[in-house]
């Protein structure tokens, strides 16, 4: 009996290591009151938070670029990222500027501006990881702009993945998430794509820009605009993975 102990043992370890995350994140957030300049003026509402990676490696050092260029993208989109900024609190010291720049031109000390974003790991294998970022920006106007992007990285060397790394079959997907689309919104299969409201280009169904993962299922993410219109809010499909391991 006494022998069964060790091999328990060598089997809880060895489970242990097959969930061990590849990659490590830490958590970052920033508000308006992280700067000095919005002690004494009106500033935007801020909170950024973001995740990146810990490890001093080229693996690490490639997805926090990546991860970067996403976040400064949402604060400042009219500028081209990595090459405007050297940190995300330089790209909110523009929002700041920016911000006030306006408030003098109109005379208004109380207009809304508005940075929000939260950022999370969906999901991680000991291959790959799938990172989910939630943002919120209002620079004025009739309302305020929300989306969610999904950055997939091959955990081994960081590469940031496309859909033709992430899946064998595309064409088969595309085929496979139409159905369920069709059935989940209620277009019937004879009919066109668009005939219920939907904005698809040419009338063709076709997979979201963002595309993310977790432990369970796939996530088709289609953002404001992108096939309806602002008032029908994000358009989500989730498929289990368990029905795309032909796909993938």
């Amino acid at each position: 009996m006494y022998k069964i102990f060790p091999l328990l043992l060598a089997f809880i370890l060895a489970s242990s290591c097959s969930f061990e995350k590849p990659l490590q994140f830490e958590e970052i957030t920033i508000t308006q009151d992280t700067f000095e300049t919005c002690e004494t003026e009106n500033c935007p509402t801020i909170k950024v938070h973001y995740i990146q990676a810990v490890e001093n490696d080229t693996k690490s050092g490639v997805i926090n670029k990546h991860i970067f260029e996403s976040i400064t993208s949402k604060i400042a989109p009219n500028k081209k990222g990595s090459s405007d900024f050297s940190s995300i609190q330089e790209a909110l010291d523009f929002f700041i500027i920016d911000y006030n720049t306006l408030i003098k031109d109109i005379g208004n000390n109380f207009l809304s501006y508005d940075v929000d974003t939260f950022m999370q790991d969906s999901y991680q294998s000991q291959d790959f990881v799938s990172l989910e970022l939630n943002y919120y920006l209002f620079t004025g106007g009739a309302h305020g702009y929300s989306g969610t992007q999904f950055l997939n990285f091959d955990a081994i060397t960081g590469e940031l993945l496309d859909q033709n790394s992430l899946f064998v079959d595309v064409d088969g997907l595309i085929r496979y998430s139409e159905k369920i689309f069709r059935e989940q919104y209620q277009v019937p299969q004879e009919r066109s794509i668009n005939s219920s409201g939907f904005w698809f280009e040419d009338d063709q169904f076709h997979l979201p820009e963002n595309i993310g993962f977790t432990e369970t299922e796939l996530i088709l993410h289609y953002n404001q605009y992108e096939i309806a219109s602002y008032a029908e809010g994000p358009i989500i499909l989730t498929i289990p993975l368990i029905d795309l391991e032909a796909f993938l």
